[in-house]
């Protein structure tokens, strides 16, 4: 696997300079929200203020689908791998700013390593959080590695949320100069023409749901409702946490046709599944800022969802989705059931939802809000470490 790549540059006026912008960040496979997202930059109008670089932070092992995060010691050979990359590219390609996507957990060992690389050789930093639940980890963790943490925020000249509760978490402990929100986008154009969904004459609902098989995605309560919700097929496509997915085999044989699961897609195919769903459902107990809600947003289906991480900053109860608690098979149930039993609701809900994908999360429109941050570090001066009292102290409370 190739760990780095540079974007070919484009052609310029005579007389501009076009800025130096490391990404520390996954490229498929394996697909996921962050691989995306590089993939999404790299094809956005950010090529034609800057040349782009990537190091590849994608394990060099795909060794499978887990629900929690865990120590392996290949990914151990593969930070020392990417740090070693990020030290050749910050001496060799000298960029302006490095752009580090942390999905934090383990991973924020080697991401804040490379911080405090970057800030040894006076290169602007920006660390963008990739969940929604940091401020969690970090009160989870012990003082010591807490005290790490804080410092690194410290150290890093722009802090980038992905949900509007991190960014408040972080403006609480490391100030607000250096806090900036920006959501997570989606390629609009990626799913025209819209079906016209309102001429269909299957009276069988397809609700779709695209994401990791595993329990902290809601499967297990998707599958208890689904054989209870008349006039609907539910499809999955994985990829699956294999000994959970042994676990469900009797509940799947038991749903019959109700369910179809599928192995993953090519993209093509995965819009076309977007093309041929009436509703969309993700009962999730953990986000950040999920892509697909984005993307069935931008197909023009109305979204079941839970109200975690960044979900209810995209999806307004009543407006574009259905938002209920995590875990709660009943309301799960009872969101279907309304949606699947009104083909008016989910056709004015899935027309609002496409709306709003194209107004606030455009591709280019959150590109905007990046360029902000790049143009701001640009400008300044690199940043002394903040000062406020509850980072000296250490305390996240």
């Amino acid at each position: 696997m190739t760990p780095e790549r540079e974007e070919t540059p484009h052609a310029r006026t005579p007389g501009s300079a076009r800025r130096r912008l490391l990404f520390l960040s996954p490229l498929p496979p394996p697909t996921g929200g962050i691989p995306t997202w590089t993939l999404g930059v790299l094809g956005s109008s950010l090529r034609s203020d800057f040349v782009l670089r990537i190091v590849n932070t994608s394990p060099s092992q795909c060794d499978g689908v887990y629900g929690s995060s865990r120590l392996r010691w290949s990914r151990v050979l593969d930070a020392m791998r990417i740090l070693g990359s990020l030290f050749w590219q910050l001496l060799r390609f000298r960029p302006r700013i490095v752009h580090v996507n942390t999905p934090y957990q383990w991973a924020l060992l080697r991401d804040g390593l490379a911080i405090w690389l970057a800030w040894a050789l006076r290169t602007r930093t920006v660390l963008h959080f990739r969940g929604g639940d940091f401020p969690e980890s970090v009160e989870r963790a012990s003082r010591l590695v807490r005290w790490a943490i804080l410092a690194t925020l410290r150290r890093t000249d722009r802090l980038v949320a992905l949900t509007r509760h991190t960014e408040l978490f972080l403006r609480r402990v490391v100030g607000h100069d250096h806090v900036r929100y920006v959501p997570n986008f989606v390629r609009v154009a990626d799913f025209d023409p819209l079906p016209d969904r309102a001429e269909r004459k299957d009276p069988c609902v397809e609700v779709l749901f695209v994401g990791w098989i595993i329990p902290a995605k809601g499967v297990g309560e998707l599958l208890d409702v689904a054989g209870r919700v008349p006039g609907a097929h539910f499809t999955l496509v994985v990829p699956a946490e294999q000994t959970y997915l042994e676990s469900l085999q009797p509940t799947l044989a038991s749903l019959g046709e109700c369910v179809t699961l599928l192995d993953p897609l090519p993209r093509q195919e995965i819009l076309e599944l977007y093309r041929r769903a009436d509703v969309f459902v993700l009962p999730t107990w953990r986000e950040g800022f999920p892509n697909v809600v984005l993307e069935a947003m931008a197909a023009g289906l109305p979204v079941v969802a839970t109200p975690v991480g960044a979900i209810p900053d995209a999806v307004r109860e009543g407006e574009e989705g259905l938002l209920i608690p995590p875990r709660d098979v009943q309301a799960l149930e009872a969101a279907l059931r309304q949606l699947v039993e009104s083909a008016t609701l989910r056709l004015a809900m899935g027309k609002r939802a496409r709306i709003r994908a194209e107004e606030v999360f455009d591709l280019e429109a959150v590109i905007s809000q990046l360029r902000a941050v790049y143009d701001e570090l640009s400008e300044s001066a690199p940043r002394p470490a903040a000062e406020t009292s509850a980072a000296r102290s250490g305390s996240v409370r």
